[in-house]
C-alpha cells in the first residue's frame, strides 16, 4: 500500500478472500474463528501495512483496550519495574497502558485521573497518596480502577499491596536475631500506609524480642522520592553509635551505603543495612542488598487481575488482597560488630 492509500478491512478481505466481517473479527482475535484464519488474517494484514483506528473500534466497541496507570515517579526503579511488568500482562490481554506521574503532588493526580477519564479508558491502575477526594473522583465516573502499594483510611475500594506490617516484623525479627540492639530506621514522612505499617510492624517484633523502647532511633526522611545530595544522609546518620540501618526502601539505602563508604565505614562488616522493595540495582561497588519484597505473585500482577476482574464484574464487592512478603538475604547484614555488642 502507498503512503496515499491506507490499507481498509475491505482491501485486507479482498487480499485473502474473507469477508470484511470476518476480517474485523480477526484483528480483534476473536477466538471464536479458528487460529489459522486469524493468523492468515493478521498476516496478511501486517503486510499490507493495515493500522488499526482505536478511535472508531472505541466507537464500535464501547471499549479503548487501553489501561491507565497512574505512578508517582516513573524515574524510580520501584515504580519503572511494575510498569514494565503490568505492560507485559496486559499486552498479553490485548489492552495497551497509558502511563500518567503525578510527582507526588494532589493537585497534578487530580488533573491525571481527569485526563484518563477524558481518554475513555477501562479502567486506571492508581497509586495513591493520601487522598480520598481522588477516589471519589473515579467512582464519581463510574471508570473501574484498583489501587496499588498502600490503604487510605475509611476508603474501602479494589486495592492490591504488600503486607508491610508483616516487612516490618521481618525486619525486626531477623536483626534482633543477629544480635543487633542498637538500630537506626531511616523512615519516610509518615503519611501513608505503607510507611506506617511498616514501622508499627518493626516496633512489634522488637518488643517481642525483648529489647527496650530506645534501642530503635526513627529518623524521619523529607520525602519518598527527592534525591539526596552525596554525602547529604551523613547529616543525619552521624555520629555511626548504632549496628544496623533500616531504610524505607531500596532507593534510600543505597544513597546511605554510598554515603557511608565515602566515609570508610563497610556494610555489613561496620553497619548492617536492609530495606524494603528488592529492586536489585546493581552496583559494581556496592553489595547486593538485603530487603523485603513479595512472596509469590507480585502487586502488578495481582493488581492486573483484579482489575480486569474489575471490569468483567462491575458488581462485585470490592477485594481487598494482602500480598505476603520475604526477606531476600543477601550481603548487607551480619552479626553486630564488636564495638556494638
Amino acid at each position: 500500500m502507498t503512503d496515499q492509500h491506507r490499507a481498509t478491512l475491505q482491501d485486507i478481505a479482498k487480499a485473502c478472500g474473507y469477508s470484511a466481517n470476518t476480517v474485523s473479527r480477526a484483528l480483534r482475535n476473536d477466538n471464536r474463528l479458528p487460529l489459522d484464519t486469524r493468523n492468515a488474517i493478521i498476516q496478511t494484514a501486517s503486510r499490507m501495512g493495515y493500522i488499526r483506528n482505536s478511535s472508531a473500534s472505541t466507537l464500535r466497541s464501547g471499549t479503548s483496550r487501553t489501561i491507565a496507570v497512574i505512578v508517582n515517579d516513573i524515574s524510580n526503579p520501584y515504580y519503572s519495574n511494575m510498569l514494565s511488568e503490568m505492560d507485559a500482562l496486559l499486552q498479553q490481554k490485548d489492552y495497551h497502558i497509558m502511563i500518567l506521574c503525578t510527582q507526588v503532588n494532589d493537585d497534578l493526580a487530580e488533573k491525571m485521573i481527569h485526563m484518563a477519564i477524558s481518554r475513555s479508558v477501562d479502567g486506571i491502575l492508581f497509586f495513591p497518596h493520601n487522598n480520598a477526594s481522588h477516589i471519589e473522583c473515579m467512582q464519581r465516573a463510574g471508570v473501574p480502577f484498583v489501587l496499588l502499594d498502600r490503604w487510605i483510611k475509611g476508603v474501602t475500594v479494589d486495592t492490591a499491596r504488600c503486607d508491610d506490617e508483616m516487612g516490618g516484623r521481618l525486619v525486626g525479627d531477623h536483626l534482633a536475631a543477629l544480635g543487633h540492639h542498637r538500630i537506626v530506621y531511616l523512615a519516610g514522612p509518615n503519611v501513608n500506609s505503607s510507611q506506617q505499617d511498616r514501622q508499627a510492624g518493626l516496633m512489634s517484633a522488637l518488643e517481642k524480642a525483648g529489647l527496650p523502647a530506645d534501642s530503635l532511633k526513627v529518623i524521619p526522611w523529607r520525602t519518598f522520592f527527592e534525591k539526596p545530595q552525596p554525602g547529604e544522609l551523613l547529616s543525619v546518620l552521624e555520629p555511626i553509635d548504632y549496628s544496623a540501618i533500616i531504610t524505607y526502601n531500596d532507593e534510600l539505602a543505597y544513597y546511605c551505603m554510598n554515603d557511608l563508604r565515602l566515609r570508610g565505614v563497610r556494610v555489613p562488616e561496620d553497619v548492617s543495612m536492609i530495606s524494603f522493595d528488592h529492586i536489585r540495582r546493581g552496583h559494581a561497588y556496592l553489595p547486593p542488598l538485603t530487603s523485603v519484597t513479595s512472596d509469590g505473585p507480585g502487586v502488578a500482577e495481582t493488581a492486573v487481575k483484579l482489575l480486569l476482574n474489575r471490569i468483567d464484574h462491575r458488581d462485585l464487592p470490592p477485594q481487598i488482597v494482602v500480598v505476603p512478603v520475604r526477606i531476600y538475604d543477601e550481603e548487607t547484614t551480619a552479626r553486630p560488630a564488636n564495638s556494638f555488642k
